[in-house]
């Protein structure tokens, strides 16, 4: 690494020693980016794995740090593959990459829009006038890009030292025209990181990965895409593994879920009652303005509100579910269902019944177990969704994407072989993800707020039986 990026050195537990330039540590050095500091990178999963507080802060500069592992050793291969201002574009949109998070990351992301829509609208009807439907929030990347090109004191540094931020935004998003996507595929410098950093944070080893391995077999062909050399092709199957059983293990643990359920419902019913941002078009204005609102944007934004409605006698309902967040009461899981099979076969009788009579058979549960509906959570986890819950892709989905879907395509890993072609890492009938990709996870849970063992005991079996018969 030059001088250039020695001008300050950070001490990281996963990586050792992380190198900056002057620019990038008065970047860092910005309130925007400070406020990384106190937004927490796996939501509430510290509620299962009480380690696991450290932030999008330092993931953030473990995933620059990898970017520049990776630059470095593509140009070792060819000293041209990434001149000195792509090197230092892909540095800084690798560190800017998570600067749009939301308050504990993703929750706020994957609310339930299309109830609060209904809801304002009959509110409209109700009043007598006509009230437009509010626009869901943007996802992280897309209020990355208004942070990062219009924010003043990110734009301001960036423009100062004669980089374009439309430039870093389009990178931080993997939609460059000229420079290469090292940010948005299966391979990539965020998966590298978080990977390693929330296996070590968690305390578990299923994130372990041959980093150094990965990086040192890293090539760009002649058109700019990342391929793996072949012989590195065991780590980077162990890579996708590793997600997949993080993913299970961590991500979509039956606790840390039932939390962000929660949240999700209190971000819902505070939106009916206008008490946090109501649009998306607010959330934008809100990051682009030059205030304070955006700094205080952070997880103590939601941790505010939960003990503010967690005493709210007005609206009972709304105070369980914010007191069984504030004093980690997880609601009980009472029934799942988890299956593994070929994408071909069909689901399970009980998983058809479940996911298309639910819906309306736990009114009778609600009566007869007399637990207002709002009490009841559950969710049809769908998958395989490539880049969004498992790491696998359906041979038939990748089929999909070869007709309609050329971005998704060309993020899938690719393998460059011995004789010089390049093929689809899941198209290689010598690797277990091409026979794990042919596997569907479907997983429906169902949860209730604010019972005990017994209660819970109770209607596993009420469901059981109706399910039997």
């Amino acid at each position: 690494m030059g001088e250039e990026f020695r001008h300050k050195i950070i001490i990281d537990p996963v990586h050792g020693d992380i190198g900056l330039s002057k620019l990038e540590t008065e970047l860092i050095d910005t309130p925007t980016f400070q406020r990384l500091r106190r937004i927490k990178q796996l939501g509430f999963a510290y509620t299962v794995y009480p380690n696991a507080r450290h932030s999008r802060f330092e993931h953030s500069l473990g995933v620059m740090h990898i970017m520049s592992r990776i630059l470095e050793s593509l140009r070792s291969k060819d000293n041209d593959a990434i001149p000195d201002e792509h090197f230092r574009k892909l540095r800084i949109a690798a560190l800017l990459h998570d600067i749009g998070h939301y308050p504990y990351s993703h929750l706020m992301e994957k609310i339930d829009w299309g109830s609060a829509q209904k809801y304002m609208s009959k509110k409209g009807q109700s009043e007598g006038g006509e009230t437009s439907l509010p626009k869901e929030y943007p996802k992280h990347d897309k209020l990355g890009e208004i942070v990062i090109t219009k924010r003043k004191d990110i734009k301001e540094k960036l423009e100062g030292n004669n980089i374009d931020p439309l430039d870093i935004a389009a990178l931080a998003r993997g939609q460059h025209q000229s420079i290469p996507n090292l940010l948005n595929a299966s391979l990539d410098v965020d998966r590298l990181d978080y990977l390693v950093r929330d296996s070590l944070n968690t305390g578990l080893p299923y994130g372990k990965v041959d980093l150094n391995y990965i990086v040192n077999n890293l090539e760009l062909t002649d058109e700019k895409e990342l391929v793996v050399c072949a012989k590195a092709r065991n780590s980077v199957e162990h890579m996708l593994m590793a997600r997949y059983f993080m993913f299970n293990t961590v991500y979509m643990h039956k606790t840390v879920f039932a939390f962000e359920e929660m949240i999700r419902r209190i971000v819902s019913a505070l939106l009916k009652k206008e008490k946090i941002y109501t649009s998306g078009e607010k959330i934008e204005e809100m990051a682009r303005a030059d205030t304070d609102d955006f700094l205080s944007f952070d997880d103590g934004y939601l941790d505010k509100l939960i003990d503010k409605y967690a005493n709210d006698s007005r609206d009972k309902r709304l105070a369980a579910l914010c007191k069984a967040v504030k004093f980690r009461n997880p609601p009980k899981l009472v029934y799942e269902i988890s299956e593994l099979k070929r994408d071909d076969d069909n689901p399970s009788r009980e998983y058809t019944i479940l996911t298309s009579s639910w819906d309306s058979k736990v009114k009778e549960f609600v009566s007869e177990f007399e637990i207002s509906e709002e009490h009841w959570i559950f969710r049809d986890i769908k998958g395989p969704e490539f880049e969004k819950l498992h790491p696998f892709i359906s041979l038939a989905e990748a089929s999909e994407l070869k007709e309609s879907k050329e971005q998704e395509l060309r993020e899938l890993v690719k393998v460059k072989e011995k004789s010089g072609e390049i093929t689809n890492l899941l198209e290689d009938k010598s690797s277990v993800l091409h026979y794990l990709s042919r596997l569907k996870p479907r997983l429906f849970r169902i949860y209730v707020v604010g019972i005990d063992d017994t209660k819970a005991s109770q209607i596993r079996s009420k469901i059981e039986n109706w399910l039997q018969s």
